[in-house]
C-alpha cells in the first residue's frame, strides 16, 4: 500500500510542475519577442535613414560639353520616383563652361542641395603627321598637326625642336594642352630628304616632278621616264629615286582610286503610254578614270501621271560608287501640233494653188502629222482677200485650227470694175466727183503700192497721190478729159480737167489747203501752194494754161 500511495504522490508532483512550467516558459518568450522586434524597428529604422541619406549625391561632376543633365544624376543608383524632382532651374546651368552651382532638388519630397561641378576632363582630340621638308626647313609645330578639336583654349608645344644638320630623320615630341591641364602627345617625324618619302596620286592625274621635291632646283635629280612609267602604270604602288650629290632618296608612290564616278543626271519626261525609259535616257554625263558600270536603282511605275524621283548608281570597278537622283515626269497628252509655214501669200487670179505646199504640223508626241484644209471660201477667180482654214488632230485627239491669209491678185479689169462701181456713186459733174472723193478716201501716207487706184478704191486711204490717181479714173469713166499734175519738187499732185473746152485745176484731197481748188484757174493754184510750208509751183511748160 506505501508503494502505491507513494507512486501517487509522485504522480501529483509532476503533475504540478506541469502546470508550474508553462509560465515560466512564457514569461522568458515574451522578454525574448519584445527584444527582438525592438532590435528589428532599430535596424528597419537605421536601413530606412541609411538609405534616404544615401539616395542623393551630395557633389555632381558634370564632363564639359554635356549637351542635358538629367535628374537621375543626382541619386547614386540612378533611380528617381514621383517624390523626385527639380527646384532649380537646371537651364540656368551653363554647362559649356567650367564652374560650379548648388542646385536644389527633390529628394522624397524633401529639398536638398546639391553641389553640381562642371569640369573638364577631356584631354584634345588631335591627328598629328609627319613633316616632309627640305634642308631649308623652318620649324613650326603646327606643321605636324593635322587637326585639333577641344572645347576649351588650346596650345600647343613642341617638347624638342631638333636641330637640322643635313638629310634625315629627326623625331619631334608634340604635346597638345587645353585650358584644364588634359595632354595628348605624340611622337612624329620630321623627314629632311631631297623628295617626299611618300605620295599619294589619285588615277587619272598625272604626277609631276614637282610633286615630289621640295626645291626647284632638284627636279632634274628625277628621271623623266620614271614619271612617265608611273603616270602609264595604273593603280599600284611605285618608287621612285632621285640622287643628289651621289646620295639616293626613295619615294613610295601610291595610285589609288578612291573617286566615284562622276554623274550627272537630266530630268526625263515621258507621256502615260509610255511602258519602258532606258537607263542612259537619265544620264547627262558620265566618267570615271576606270572602268565603271551604272545601274538605276528605281522601280517606276508607269503610266502614273506626276512626278517620280528616280535614283541612279554610278559605281566603278574598285568599289566607288555615287547616287545621284533626278525626276520622271509622267505627263497626259493635252497639247496640240503646231503648224509651220503658214505665212501670207499672194496668187495671180485665175491660178492654180496648192494650199499644203511648205506647210507642216507637228507634234509634241506623234511628230508630224497629217492635216486638211478647208478652202472652201477661196476663190481664185476673184480679186480679195480671203482665209483658208488648217485643222491638224493628234493621236490623243488634241485639235489646231489655223486661218493664213490668201491674197488674189486683181487685174485690169478689176481695178476698171471698181472705178465704174465708185464712180456710179461720185454723181456727174466735177464738182460733185471732187467731193466724192475727197469724203470717200481718208488721208493717209500710203502712195498706193503698185495699183494707187485699186489701193485707194479697196482700203479707202492714201496720200494725194493715190486721191489724184482716183479722181483721174473716175473723171475719164464719166468721160472728161484729165491730166495728172504735180509741183516741180513732186512733193503734191493733183488733177486738170477740160470743162466746156476749158482747162481748170480741181485737187480731191482732203484738207483745208486744198478747199476751193475745184475747177480753179493758175493764180487760185498758185496761191493755195503758197499757203504750205514752203512755196511751191509747178513746171507750166508742161501743163495747159488754166485762166479762165
Amino acid at each position: 500500500m506505501s508503494k502505491s500511495i507513494e507512486k501517487e504522490k509522485r504522480i501529483e508532483k509532476v503533475e504540478e510542475k506541469k502546470e508550474d512550467s508553462p509560465k515560466k516558459i512564457d514569461k522568458r518568450y515574451f522578454k525574448l519577442w519584445i527584444g527582438m522586434l525592438s532590435i528589428s524597428v532599430i535596424l528597419i529604422l537605421l536601413i530606412f535613414i541609411a538609405l534616404f541619406c544615401l539616395r542623393s549625391r551630395k557633389d555632381v561632376y558634370i564632363e564639359l560639353g554635356t549637351e542635358e543633365i538629367f535628374l537621375s544624376d543626382f541619386f547614386y543608383n540612378g533611380k528617381t520616383n514621383q517624390f523626385d524632382g527639380f527646384v532649380t532651374d537646371i537651364k540656368t546651368i551653363d554647362l559649356s563652361k567650367v564652374g560650379d552651382y548648388v542646385v536644389e532638388i527633390k529628394d522624397l519630397g524633401i529639398t536638398k542641395k546639391v553641389n553640381v561641378h562642371i569640369v573638364d576632363t577631356t584631354a584634345p582630340e588631335v591627328v598629328f603627321k609627319d613633316v616632309y621638308a627640305y634642308t631649308n626647313y623652318t620649324f613650326s609645330v603646327d606643321d605636324f598637326i593635322e587637326s585639333k578639336s577641344d572645347l576649351s583654349e588650346i596650345t600647343v608645344n613642341a617638347l624638342n625642336i631638333p636641330e637640322i644638320t643635313g638629310f634625315g630623320d629627326y623625331p619631334v615630341q608634340i604635346e597638345v594642352k587645353d585650358a584644364y591641364g588634359n595632354v595628348t602627345t605624340e611622337e612624329r617625324t620630321l623627314h629632311i630628304g631631297v623628295i617626299k618619302t611618300s605620295f599619294t596620286l589619285e588615277l587619272g592625274n598625272k604626277l609631276s616632278k614637282e610633286d615630289l621635291v621640295y626645291d626647284i632646283k632638284d627636279i632634274d635629280s628625277i628621271k623623266d621616264e620614271d614619271i612617265a612609267r608611273i603616270n602609264s602604270g595604273g593603280i599600284g604602288e611605285y618608287e621612285i629615286e632621285a640622287v643628289v650629290n651621289g646620295q639616293t632618296f626613295v619615294s613610295k608612290i601610291l595610285v589609288r582610286d578612291s573617286l566615284p564616278p562622276n554623274l550627272v543626271l537630266k530630268e526625263v519626261t515621258i507621256f502615260d503610254d509610255v511602258e519602258g525609259v532606258a537607263k542612259e535616257d537619265f544620264i547627262a554625263s558620265v566618267s570615271d578614270a576606270s572602268e565603271f558600270t551604272t545601274t538605276l536603282k528605281t522601280e517606276i511605275t508607269y503610266k502614273t501621271v506626276g512626278e517620280q524621283e528616280i535614283v541612279l548608281e554610278a559605281s566603278d570597278v574598285h568599289g566607288n560608287k555615287i547616287e545621284q537622283k533626278t525626276l520622271l515626269k509622267i505627263v497626259h497628252d493635252t497639247e496640240a501640233p503646231l503648224f509651220y509655214g503658214l505665212s501670207d501669200v499672194t496668187v495671180a487670179k485665175y491660178s492654180s494653188f496648192d494650199f499644203k505646199r511648205g506647210v507642216t504640223a507637228k507634234d509634241n508626241k506623234d511628230g508630224v502629222v497629217s492635216f486638211t484644209v478647208d478652202s472652201s471660201r477661196v476663190s481664185l477667180n476673184q480679186a480679195g482677200t480671203y482665209y483658208a482654214t488648217y485643222i491638224a488632230t493628234d493621236k490623243a485627239g488634241n485639235q489646231k485650227k489655223a486661218s493664213r491669209k490668201i491674197t488674189v491678185k486683181h487685174d485690169a479689169t478689176d481695178t476698171a470694175n471698181k472705178v465704174k462701181q465708185f464712180a456710179s456713186k461720185a454723181g456727174n459733174s466735177v464738182p460733185e466727183i471732187n467731193n466724192y472723193v475727197k469724203t470717200s478716201i481718208y488721208y493717209s501716207d500710203s502712195w498706193g503700192d503698185d495699183d494707187p487706184v485699186w489701193y485707194g478704191l479697196t482700203n479707202y486711204r492714201g496720200n494725194c497721190y493715190v486721191h489724184a490717181i482716183v479722181m483721174e479714173a473716175v473723171l475719164k469713166e464719166k468721160g472728161y478729159e484729165t491730166l495728172l499734175i504735180w509741183t516741180t519738187d513732186k512733193t503734191h499732185y493733183w488733177n486738170m480737167v477740160k470743162v466746156d473746152g476749158k482747162w481748170y485745176h480741181t485737187d480731191a484731197t482732203p484738207g483745208s489747203k486744198q478747199e476751193g481748188i475745184i475747177l480753179a484757174n493758175d493764180e487760185k493754184r498758185y496761191e493755195m501752194l503758197q499757203y504750205q510750208s514752203h512755196p511751191r509751183d509747178w513746171d507750166r511748160s508742161l501743163w495747159p494754161e488754166a485762166n479762165s
